[in-house]
């Protein structure tokens, strides 16, 4: 073990993890209301407000959460031999994907099929159908949002030599190493080069679905994220030093922000694009490339800075919530998906929709993780709970 790491449970990272994944329901509830995306239950009347919003948080929103499973990962490393941590995550992360694929994702991909008039059977004969119909979205057979645990699970292994490495004697100096080479001045920043380089080089060919076969930048971009948690949770001054730079990482963050939607927002897809006319210079790719990272690095730093400067409090709110977010991040999108198949044709506003989705989605996981799963033991694993 190495003097730099952490030896007390930073309160900021469980909140930073909380809120990470709290920002789910927000963000998929806002999907519904896009002129297009996916589910594919969408209000008719779409909402730019919130096209701004998924747009600016989908930089970013993915990056978190690997960077913070990182740091996960570097605690549960602490306290368990090899095998122990690889039994560990198959457990939390293979059995929920499992459960997700049979139990959980079929009744999502139902409803949007049935709001969009593809089919009108019930789910009894829809269920085996989900399985040999295709895949979705033009099929049936899909793993929506649970592809992040496949990911993080796949991070797990393939980062399993390095991470060992790091926790046994001889990796203090390699993290020594890095410490004392990032954390002077704005070094912090430097990581942006590399990962704007494995953009440039991947992105033109790989522009990013989760399906493990076409996503080669996103995997290669998460996964060096992924990493950086885990040195971050290596190394105290290297988290640390995230406050200090905080202000900086803001306005960096503001301003890579602001350059995005000014120069590549699309309306049309609700997100940012290089493409100008059906074509794209190789200087405006490269900029494109080199800018998203940037904002997306400088996200990171200011979400870590800030949160050490103000949420270093535990508290038991904090410890309840932090119980919570798995069943919320199994249980979020289907419980959305399920009221906006309720809601959408409602003749409301679109900011009574929002609403309604929003919070009915937070009142029914917690009535459901308070009820059920806080009860009942042997449903725990299933979700991910110890």
């Amino acid at each position: 073990m190495n003097d730099l790491s952490i030896t007390r449970r930073r309160a900021d990272l469980d909140w930073l993890r909380v809120i990470a994944f709290g920002l789910l329901i927000w963000f998929h509830a806002a999907v519904v209301f896009l002129p297009s995306g996916i589910p594919m239950i969408q209000n008719a009347e779409s909402s730019t407000a919130l096209q701004v919003f998924v747009a600016f948080l989908h930089q970013f929103r993915l990056a978190l959460l690997f960077l913070i499973s990182g740091v996960g990962v570097r605690f549960a490393m602490k306290k368990r031999g090899t095998g122990e941590f690889v039994r560990e995550r198959s457990k939390r992360l293979l059995i929920p994907l499992a459960v997700g694929i049979l139990a959980l994702v079929p009744p999502m991909v139902y409803l949007e099929k049935r709001f969009i008039g593809e089919i009108d059977v019930g789910i009894a004969a829809f269920y085996p159908a989900f399985f040999v119909n295709g895949v979705y979205p033009s099929g049936h057979l899909s793993w929506h949002h649970f592809w992040f645990l496949a990911y993080l699970f796949l991070f797990c292994m393939l980062g399993l030599p390095f991470f060992r490495h790091l926790t046994v004697r001889g990796g203090d100096r390699l993290i020594r190493h890095w410490t004392q080479r990032l954390t002077p001045g704005a070094r912090l920043f430097l990581p942006i080069i590399p990962l704007a380089l494995f953009e440039m080089a991947l992105r033109w060919a790989f522009p990013g679905i989760p399906d493990l076969l076409h996503d080669w930048a996103n995997f290669a971009q998460w996964f060096l994220i992924f990493v950086a948690g885990f040195m971050f949770a290596s190394s105290e001054p290297l988290l640390d030093r995230t406050q200090a730079l905080r202000y900086l990482s803001l306005t960096f963050g503001i301003a890579t922000s602001g350059l995005l939607f000014l120069q590549f927002w699309d309306p049309a897809i609700s997100g940012f694009t290089p493409l100008s006319d059906g074509r794209v210079t190789l200087p405006e790719y490269l900029w494109f490339c080199a800018l998203r990272v940037a904002n997306i690095w400088c996200w990171l730093l200011a979400c870590l800075g800030w949160a050490g400067a103000w949420l270093q409090r535990p508290n038991r709110l904090l410890g309840y919530l932090n119980g919570a977010v798995y069943p919320l991040f199994c249980w979020h999108l289907p419980i959305i998906l399920a009221l906006a198949y309720l809601v959408v044709p409602l003749d409301w506003p679109v900011v009574a929709k929002y609403t309604a989705i929003v919070g009915g989605t937070m009142l029914t996981t917690f009535a459901l993780y308070e009820a059920i799963l806080r009860r009942v033991r042997w449903l725990r694993p299933l979700f991910g709970i110890r």
